[in-house]
Protein backbone atom coordinates (compact mmCIF):
# COMPACT_ATOMS: atom_id res chain seq x y z
CA UNK A 1 0.00 0.00 0.00
CA UNK A 2 1.02 4.08 -0.45
CA UNK A 3 0.15 6.82 1.21
CA UNK A 4 -2.38 8.94 -0.37
CA UNK A 5 0.16 10.83 -2.87
CA UNK A 6 -1.87 10.79 -5.84
CA UNK A 7 -4.81 12.82 -3.51
CA UNK A 8 -1.93 15.49 -2.30
CA UNK A 9 -0.96 15.83 -6.13
CA UNK A 10 -4.79 17.04 -7.23
CA UNK A 11 -4.55 19.52 -4.27
CA UNK A 12 -1.36 21.08 -5.81
CA UNK A 13 0.78 19.65 -3.32
CA UNK A 14 3.23 18.51 -5.54
CA UNK A 15 6.65 19.39 -3.81
CA UNK A 16 8.54 22.91 -3.20
CA UNK A 17 12.33 23.58 -4.57
CA UNK A 18 12.68 24.81 -0.85
CA UNK A 19 11.91 20.85 0.43
CA UNK A 20 15.66 18.99 0.32
CA UNK A 21 15.56 16.33 1.52
CA UNK A 22 18.50 14.10 2.23
CA UNK A 23 19.17 10.14 1.03
CA UNK A 24 21.69 9.06 2.96
CA UNK A 25 22.23 5.55 0.73
CA UNK A 26 24.84 4.67 -1.21
CA UNK A 27 24.97 7.21 -3.25
CA UNK A 28 23.98 9.02 -6.77
CA UNK A 29 24.16 7.94 -10.22
CA UNK A 30 23.37 10.97 -12.90
CA UNK A 31 19.87 10.13 -13.89
CA UNK A 32 17.94 12.83 -16.70
CA UNK A 33 14.40 12.35 -14.17
CA UNK A 34 16.40 14.34 -11.42
CA UNK A 35 17.70 16.32 -13.91
CA UNK A 36 18.09 20.08 -11.77
CA UNK A 37 17.29 18.55 -7.99
CA UNK A 38 20.21 17.36 -7.29
CA UNK A 39 22.27 19.23 -4.98
CA UNK A 40 25.92 19.41 -3.92
CA UNK A 41 26.36 16.42 -1.81
CA UNK A 42 29.20 14.23 -0.15
CA UNK A 43 30.63 10.61 0.39
CA UNK A 44 31.24 10.05 3.69
CA UNK A 45 33.03 6.44 3.17
CA UNK A 46 35.99 5.95 5.30
CA UNK A 47 37.22 2.55 4.31
CA UNK A 48 38.29 2.38 0.63
CA UNK A 49 37.70 -1.51 0.05
CA UNK A 50 33.75 -0.46 0.81
CA UNK A 51 33.85 2.75 -1.15
CA UNK A 52 35.36 0.88 -4.16
CA UNK A 53 35.68 3.96 -5.72
CA UNK A 54 39.57 4.57 -4.59
CA UNK A 55 39.41 6.62 -1.88
CA UNK A 56 37.86 7.77 1.33
CA UNK A 57 35.83 10.71 2.70
CA UNK A 58 35.06 13.34 -0.32
CA UNK A 59 32.94 15.56 -2.32
CA UNK A 60 31.92 13.04 -4.89
CA UNK A 61 28.43 11.09 -4.24
CA UNK A 62 28.32 9.17 -7.16
CA UNK A 63 27.62 5.76 -6.46
CA UNK A 64 30.15 2.98 -8.29
CA UNK A 65 28.30 0.11 -7.74
CA UNK A 66 27.86 -1.64 -4.22
CA UNK A 67 28.48 -5.34 -6.32
CA UNK A 68 30.20 -8.18 -4.27
CA UNK A 69 31.72 -10.90 -6.23
CA UNK A 70 32.35 -14.53 -5.81
CA UNK A 71 36.15 -13.72 -6.20
CA UNK A 72 36.11 -11.01 -3.34
CA UNK A 73 33.81 -13.49 -0.82
CA UNK A 74 36.27 -16.32 -1.92
CA UNK A 75 39.54 -14.16 -0.84
CA UNK A 76 39.79 -14.79 3.19
CA UNK A 77 42.42 -11.21 2.76
CA UNK A 78 39.45 -9.09 1.85
CA UNK A 79 37.01 -7.59 4.11
CA UNK A 80 34.31 -9.32 1.97
CA UNK A 81 34.76 -12.95 3.10
CA UNK A 82 31.55 -13.28 4.77
CA UNK A 83 28.83 -11.08 2.47
CA UNK A 84 26.54 -12.57 0.41
CA UNK A 85 27.60 -12.37 -3.10
CA UNK A 86 25.02 -9.77 -5.10
CA UNK A 87 24.98 -7.07 -8.35
CA UNK A 88 24.74 -3.59 -7.46
CA UNK A 89 21.62 -2.27 -6.16
CA UNK A 90 22.02 0.93 -6.72
CA UNK A 91 19.38 1.69 -3.91
CA UNK A 92 20.13 5.52 -3.42
CA UNK A 93 19.29 6.38 -6.69
CA UNK A 94 16.28 4.36 -6.54
CA UNK A 95 15.23 6.31 -3.22
CA UNK A 96 16.03 9.39 -4.57
CA UNK A 97 13.75 8.76 -7.96
CA UNK A 98 11.26 8.07 -5.48
CA UNK A 99 11.70 11.19 -3.88
CA UNK A 100 11.89 13.67 -7.15
CA UNK A 101 11.83 12.29 -9.91
CA UNK A 102 10.29 14.15 -12.76
CA UNK A 103 6.81 13.23 -13.20
CA UNK A 104 3.89 13.72 -15.70
CA UNK A 105 6.66 13.63 -18.20
CA UNK A 106 5.60 10.51 -20.61
CA UNK A 107 8.14 8.28 -17.83
CA UNK A 108 6.42 5.48 -15.97
CA UNK A 109 8.57 6.73 -13.18
CA UNK A 110 7.21 9.00 -10.68
CA UNK A 111 8.76 11.08 -7.78
CA UNK A 112 6.73 11.96 -5.00
CA UNK A 113 7.31 15.60 -4.60
CA UNK A 114 8.12 16.39 -8.25
CA UNK A 115 10.02 20.15 -7.63
CA UNK A 116 11.48 18.59 -4.10
CA UNK A 117 15.20 18.46 -4.08
CA UNK A 118 17.96 15.58 -2.83
CA UNK A 119 20.75 15.98 -1.01
CA UNK A 120 22.42 12.52 -1.52
CA UNK A 121 24.86 11.58 1.21
CA UNK A 122 26.65 8.87 0.50
CA UNK A 123 27.36 6.49 3.80
CA UNK A 124 26.60 2.94 2.38
CA UNK A 125 28.85 0.53 -0.16
CA UNK A 126 29.89 -2.93 -0.74
CA UNK A 127 28.32 -4.90 1.96
CA UNK A 128 26.62 -2.14 3.83
CA UNK A 129 27.65 0.43 5.85
CA UNK A 130 29.31 1.40 9.26
CA UNK A 131 27.29 3.23 11.91
CA UNK A 132 30.07 5.89 12.17
CA UNK A 133 30.40 6.83 8.65
CA UNK A 134 26.13 7.05 8.88
CA UNK A 135 26.28 9.21 11.81
CA UNK A 136 28.88 11.80 10.68
CA UNK A 137 26.47 11.99 7.13
CA UNK A 138 23.25 12.87 9.33
CA UNK A 139 25.04 15.29 11.33
CA UNK A 140 26.78 16.79 7.81
CA UNK A 141 23.25 16.20 6.41
CA UNK A 142 21.60 18.76 9.25
CA UNK A 143 24.52 21.41 9.09
CA UNK A 144 26.26 20.59 12.17
CA UNK A 145 29.98 20.28 12.23
CA UNK A 146 31.79 17.12 11.31
CA UNK A 147 35.33 17.26 11.76
CA UNK A 148 37.50 17.10 8.51
CA UNK A 149 34.60 18.01 6.27
CA UNK A 150 33.76 21.05 4.91
CA UNK A 151 29.91 21.97 6.32
CA UNK A 152 27.21 21.66 4.10
CA UNK A 153 25.74 24.80 2.17
CA UNK A 154 22.24 23.23 2.05
CA UNK A 155 21.01 21.83 5.38
CA UNK A 156 18.02 19.71 5.51
CA UNK A 157 15.22 19.14 7.43
CA UNK A 158 14.38 15.52 7.00
CA UNK A 159 16.91 12.77 6.40
CA UNK A 160 15.80 9.37 5.09
CA UNK A 161 18.08 6.48 5.91
CA UNK A 162 16.07 3.41 3.93
CA UNK A 163 17.90 0.54 4.98
CA UNK A 164 18.81 -0.68 8.67
CA UNK A 165 20.92 -3.27 10.78
CA UNK A 166 19.45 -5.98 13.24
CA UNK A 167 21.70 -4.59 16.33
CA UNK A 168 20.37 -2.50 19.08
CA UNK A 169 19.92 1.42 18.33
CA UNK A 170 23.16 2.07 20.45
CA UNK A 171 24.53 5.26 21.35
CA UNK A 172 26.26 6.72 18.30
CA UNK A 173 23.46 6.79 16.46
CA UNK A 174 20.84 7.69 19.42
CA UNK A 175 23.57 10.52 19.92
CA UNK A 176 23.25 11.62 16.60
CA UNK A 177 19.33 11.07 16.19
CA UNK A 178 18.90 13.62 19.34
CA UNK A 179 21.65 16.32 17.28
CA UNK A 180 19.42 16.67 14.59
CA UNK A 181 16.27 16.57 17.00
CA UNK A 182 18.13 19.62 18.60
CA UNK A 183 18.35 21.15 15.25
CA UNK A 184 14.78 20.76 14.41
CA UNK A 185 15.97 17.82 11.70
CA UNK A 186 13.43 14.55 11.81
CA UNK A 187 14.76 11.68 10.58
CA UNK A 188 12.84 8.68 8.69
CA UNK A 189 14.06 5.48 8.42
CA UNK A 190 12.57 1.86 7.25
CA UNK A 191 11.17 -0.40 9.56
CA UNK A 192 12.64 -3.36 7.64
CA UNK A 193 11.10 -6.31 6.01
CA UNK A 194 11.85 -9.33 8.27
CA UNK A 195 8.55 -9.44 9.58
CA UNK A 196 10.31 -8.62 13.37
CA UNK A 197 10.98 -5.84 15.29
CA UNK A 198 12.07 -2.29 13.65
CA UNK A 199 15.76 -2.36 12.24
CA UNK A 200 17.99 0.39 13.70
CA UNK A 201 18.05 3.92 12.89
CA UNK A 202 14.38 3.10 12.82
CA UNK A 203 14.31 1.30 16.37
CA UNK A 204 16.17 4.43 18.08
CA UNK A 205 13.87 6.99 20.15
CA UNK A 206 12.54 9.75 17.67
CA UNK A 207 13.06 8.34 14.63
CA UNK A 208 9.87 8.18 12.21
CA UNK A 209 10.23 4.22 11.08
CA UNK A 210 7.94 3.50 7.88
CA UNK A 211 6.55 0.01 7.43
CA UNK A 212 4.85 -1.90 4.83
CA UNK A 213 0.77 -1.75 4.55
CA UNK A 214 -1.43 -3.97 2.23
CA UNK A 215 -4.00 -2.56 -0.22
CA UNK A 216 -6.51 -2.93 2.74
CA UNK A 217 -4.38 -0.59 4.56
CA UNK A 218 -3.02 -3.03 7.05
CA UNK A 219 0.83 -3.89 7.77
CA UNK A 220 2.00 -6.01 5.15
CA UNK A 221 3.05 -9.55 6.62
CA UNK A 222 6.81 -9.42 5.83
CA UNK A 223 7.30 -5.75 7.41
CA UNK A 224 9.00 -5.21 10.50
Amino acid sequence: GIPGIYSAWVRGATGSASAVMAVLDTGIVAMPALGGRLLAGYDFLTETAYAADGNGRDADPTDPGDFVSSADVANPNNLFKDCAVEPSSWHGSVIAGMLSASTYNGSPLSGIAWNGRVLPVRVAGKCGAEVADIADGMRWAAGLPVAGVPANPNPVKVVNISFGGTAACGSTYQTAVNDLKAAGVVVVAAAGNEHTSPTRPASCTGVVGVAALNRDGFKAHYSN
